[in-house]
């Protein structure tokens, strides 16, 4: 049957290179990098809280009413400016 449809055997591929390699790298880390700055800024935040809250109890409430007026900003900054439908 090798006649009519070519080898039996599956087909060589060439291995990837360096280049292929480090360009899946990048892709991988791409994608990665906001989830994994979200997921890292939110442990630091809640470390720098605990730090505070230690220290005093005001700088703790401190921390988090600032926290709050960082959110409330961002949506009134957001509110101000929509996003453009294209």
């Amino acid at each position: 049957m090798g006649f009519y449809y070519g080898s039996s055997q599956p087909p060589e591929d060439e291995p990837g290179g360096f280049k292929e390699t480090l360009l899946i790298i990048w892709a991988v880390f791409q994608a990665l990098a906001l989830p994994l700055g979200i997921l890292f800024g939110g442990m630091l935040v809640l470390v720098v809280l605990f730090v505070l809250f230690a220290a005093h109890p005001l700088a703790g409430l401190s921390g988090l009413l600032a926290i709050v007026a960082a959110v409330v900003g961002y949506g009134a900054w957001e509110a101000k400016h929509p996003p453009e439908i294209k």
